[in-house]
Order: C-alpha cells, then sequence, then structure tokens
C-alpha cells in the first residue's frame, strides 16, 4: 500500500491537489501510530522533527504577545503532518525507483494539462484543470519535479546494468516538466533553474570534476537556448522588465503600483516599513487583515492588495509579521533542512540513497527561491507540494541510511509490524 501510495500522490497531487490530504491521511494516522507505540527514535528522526517544527512554532511564539490568529497555523502545520509521513516511509521504506517513476508521470501529466489548457482553451497561464491551481505554484513544482527526474536520470547505481531506460524516462520526465513550467508563464520560478541544474551536476560522483564544468556549461547552454527562442518567455521577461523600470521611474504612480511586479515591490517596500516599525515583534499575525484594509484605505497601497495573504516573499513576510525572530526561523529551517540532506549524501556507492538526498536539497534550494517571489505556504495547492515534497525524499533516505547505519531499530520496527 505504502508504494502505491508514494507511486500515485505526486501524479494526483498535479490533477487534484485537494485530494491528496484526504488520500494521505491513512498514511499520517500510520505515522502517529507509529510515533505512539513503537518509540524506536534514531537522532535522524528528532531533527527532522525539528525542522517540520520551527516555523508552526515561531508562529505561535508571536502570537501571546502580538494577539491570537490560529488560521496563520493551518498550512504550516502540514510540516508536521509530514513528519508522520516521513516516520512511515522511514522505517518501511519505499522499493527502488518508487520517487523517481512519480515524478516522471507528474510531469508528464503537468505538461499534458499545460498543453491543454494554453493550447487548445487558449489561456495565457495554466491554473490546473478546473482552476485547482495558482498558475505561479503549479509552474513552479512543475520545474521541481522536472529536476528530480533529471536528478534520477543523472544518478544511476553502479549495479544498474540496463541504466539506458531510467536515462531516457529521466529526461524525457525533465523536459515534460520544464515544458509545463514555461507554458505556464511563471517566470519567478525560473531563477532557480541554474542552482538546480548546479545541484544535479555537482552531486554526481559518475562525472570527473572537468566534465561536471563542461556539463553544467552544456546543459546551461541547452536551457537557456531554448528558453531564449521561446516568444512566450521574452514576452513575460520583457514584461517584467518594464514593469520594474516603469515602477522605479514614480513608485507612487497607480498604474506602476498594479502590474504584478510593480505590486510585489510595493508589498515588499510596505513589509519593510512595518518591520521597521516593529523589528523584534512585526504587526503580529492577527492585525495584518487590518493593517491591509488600512493601507488600502489610505491609497498607501493599490486596491488589489486587500486579497493577498502573504507579501509574496517568505523573508519580508516574516519580517513584517513576526519580526527578526519570525525571519530568522526561517532561515533556520533552511539551513536545518539543508544539513539534514546533505549529511545522507552517499558519494561512494551512488544509488537510491544518494537519489533520495538530491531530492530533498532540490526541494529545499527550488522551494526557497521560489518564495523569493511568491511564499512558502501561500496556496494550499504548493503547501501540500511542500509537504509532500520534503517528507517523501526524508523518510526514503531516512530509511536507506538507517538499514546501514542502525539496522537494529529498522528490524526491531518492522519486526513489532508484523
Amino acid at each position: 500500500m505504502l508504494n502505491i501510495w508514494a507511486l500515485t500522490i505526486l501524479a494526483i497531487l498535479v490533477v487534484f491537489p485537494r485530494t491528496t490530504g484526504w488520500i494521505s491521511a491513512p498514511i499520517i494516522i500510520w505515522g502517529v501510530y507509529i510515533a505512539i507505540k513503537y518509540k524506536i527514535f534514531l537522532p535522524a528522526d528528532r531533527f527532522f522533527l525539528a525542522i517540520c517544527l520551527i516555523l508552526p512554532l515561531s508562529i505561535l511564539f508571536n502570537m501571546p504577545f502580538m494577539g491570537w490568529d490560529l488560521k496563520a497555523l493551518a498550512r504550516p502545520n502540514h510540516l508536521v503532518a509530514g513528519f508522520f509521513i516521513y516516520l512511515v516511509i522511514g522505517r518501511y521504506g519505499l522499493r527502488r525507483n518508487v520517487l523517481f517513476w512519480g515524478a516522471c508521470a507528474a510531469t508528464l501529466i503537468a505538461f499534458c494539462i499545460a498543453l491543454y489548457e494554453v493550447v487548445y482553451l487558449g489561456n495565457p497561464r495554466v491554473f490546473g484543470l478546473a482552476h485547482r491551481w495558482n498558475a505561479v505554484p503549479f509552474g513552479n513544482f512543475s520545474l521541481l519535479l522536472a529536476f528530480f527526474c533529471l536528478a534520477g536520470a543523472s544518478i544511476v547505481s553502479h549495479d544498474d546494468s540496463s541504466p539506458w531506460p531510467r536515462v531516457v524516462l529521466g529526461l524525457a520526465g525533465f523536459g515534460c516538466g520544464l515544458a509545463a513550467s514555461v507554458l505556464s508563464g511563471t517566470r519567478g520560478g525560473w531563477l532557480a533553474i541554474p542552482f538546480l541544474v548546479l545541484l544535479c551536476i555537482w552531486f554526481n560522483n559518475h562525472l570527473s570534476k572537468r566534465m561536471r564544468g563542461m556539463m553544467l556549461i552544456v546543459l546551461l547552454a541547452a536551457i537557456v537556448s531554448v528558453m531564449a527562442l521561446s516568444d512566450r518567455i521574452a514576452g513575460r521577461i520583457e514584461q517584467a522588465t518594464e514593469q520594474v523600470h516603469a515602477y522605479l521611474a514614480n513608485p507612487t504612480d497607480p498604474a506602476a503600483r498594479n502590474t504584478s511586479t510593480g505590486l510585489r515591490l510595493s508589498m515588499w517596500h510596505w513589509g519593510i516599513e512595518r518591520f521597521k516599525e516593529h523589528p523584534f515583534t512585526g504587526i503580529g499575525y492577527s492585525s495584518y487583515e487590518d493593517q491591509r484594509e488600512d493601507a488600502v484605505l489610505d491609497a498607501e497601497m493599490p486596491t488589489s492588495f486587500i486579497r493577498f495573504a502573504n507579501l509574496h516573499n517568505e523573508v519580508i513576510t516574516r519580517l513584517a509579521l513576526g519580526g527578526l525572530p519570525a525571519a530568522m526561523a526561517v532561515f533556520l529551517f533552511w539551513f536545518m533542512a539543508w544539513r539534514f540532506f546533505a549529511t545522507k549524501m552517499d558519494r561512494q556507492n551512488i544509488g537510491e540513497q544518494h537519489y533520495y538526498a538530491l531530492c530533498g536539497l532540490l526541494t529545499i534550494v527550488g522551494t526557497g527561491l521560489f518564495s523569493m517571489t511568491e511564499s512558502l505556504f501561500g496556496t494550499s495547492a504548493g503547501t501540500k507540494a511542500i509537504m509532500l515534497l520534503l517528507a517523501i525524499p526524508a523518510g526514503a533516505v531516512r530509511y536507506a541510511w538507517a538499514s546501514r547505519q542502525h539496522p537494529f531499530a529498522v528490524s526491531q520496527t518492522q519486526a513489532s509490524a508484523t
């Protein structure tokens, strides 16, 4: 059951993002049962639990001082649910290539959805079937899954006697995910491409350092060339450039502030000003809606600001709402998550453990860069995507690592389940 769930959940996420919560509920309950009954925790488990608790606790810490708003915890608490998914996978493992096949299936479906919406329906952006996604997270997570596929194509176990089917499937999945991102028009996510390419190349020990450098240059040049030839991409970049210039020329001009880029710049400025007023506590999560309305009524911000639940930059949002402690919690989350996966990289034996760890690093770097123009928990679909793309690789790499480092703990858990 666990392998079937892991194989299909990413494809279901692309089509029915809200449904993934209900489908994942039995796995989460299973994880709660494991935590209560077996109580076999390794230091890695406690470390990952801390990662999942950092952001919710930082929000909760602010509320006794600045007012209560438990709704602000709803989406960050998905990370806690992800910990219980991690526990299940971390104790029973996944069959070989399950995450890789799931990512390839998801990118193919994302590409088909993007083609249907852009080519058949003629929509300028991709919002998922029946608008179940926002265009930004749809494009961003299609791109992230594309790099899961590229990582799978480049990291092949030494004992794999026939790697070419995996390589071909991985490259096809990468192409589908990249195309879905391009069709979505999510230009903010494209800034992450060089860093994700660097991760995939740098952590591939099949290649010499010289070959890695050459591959990095070739792959980046190929991606840039393809994107440069796209009128769609060129148009989106040109539009953003014009909007930035218009805003910088006159930040108070309503026309300049009401563009997508101009509104982001206005929100960032507004957030930084709120941080300057309250550097250690922020304005508080409970007062954000009132202050947002006041800013619109006073013509300090454009009317479109009223519908945004965050400032489209995770760091600035945390600074504005929770002050320095909240922003430091975000950086600590990224640092600890990076350390969790980086220390599980298996440089000597390139295989599944190495792949899972690399997928975790891709998720941390990708979502971190995406959140510079969006938010970690800006949408329901995006929140579920972060939960799954952190928990699944983390649990899988934990099982592979613990099987070699702490075989007794793994065997005890499996014996208890039988």
